[in-house]
């Protein structure tokens, strides 16, 4: 046979809500003859008493309580000139190049770079010009040592649409002190 609780569960419900009045309050639970389970303020031979030490409450501040009345606001749309993806795909990330005369750097966009829109890349914080159809750029004589390489497309306004991870490699090249060169002439 199914427990049915009694009405004495909504009073314990009340004394529940009633927040801080239940500072240590004793209530008594028992199961009479038929299953039915009772609670009360008043003892009950054969209850089982409950400590009650306060409810759990939260008092929200009116900015709380006004947000959480009204539904949330829908997330900004996407703008139409967003991009999904750009990328850096040359030089390869962490890649060391013997004594290059230059350095060919490509990014990758999706979708295309929109009219209106600007790429940009710099290396070792210095801006590079375009080369071609815009995704292509070249470093001439790069230094010996690691250079990073960044990329971002900015809106008209300067607004900042997507950026690429940035991508380091490495420049070696011989030294005065051993100029010889490890490649071997073809």
């Amino acid at each position: 046979m199914r427990p049915i609780v009694s009405g004495c569960l909504v009073a314990l419900s009340l004394l529940v809500l009633g927040g801080s009045a239940l500072a240590d309050t004793i209530t008594y639970r028992w199961v009479d003859a038929q299953g039915v389970v009772h609670y009360s303020d008043q003892p009950h031979p054969g209850a089982q008493e409950i400590h009650l030490t306060g409810a759990q409450t939260y008092h929200g501040t009116p900015d709380n309580l006004s947000s959480a009345a009204s539904p949330a606001a829908p997330p900004p749309a996407a703008s139409p000139s967003a991009y999904r993806s750009c990328a850096i795909t040359q030089p390869v990330a962490d890649s060391s190049l013997f004594a290059p005369e230059a350095v060919d750097v490509s990014v990758r966009l999706s979708p295309a770079l929109r009219p209106g829109d600007q790429l940009g890349v710099l290396v070792d914080g210095a801006a590079l010009q375009p080369q071609g159809d815009g995704g292509s750029f070249q470093l001439p004589a790069p230094d010996r040592g690691a250079h990073t390489v960044t990329a971002e497309v900015r809106d008209a306004e300067g607004t900042v649409l997507c950026s690429a991870t940035a991508v380091t490699f490495y420049v070696q090249r011989p030294s005065v002190n051993s100029p010889a060169s490890p490649i071997k002439p073809h």
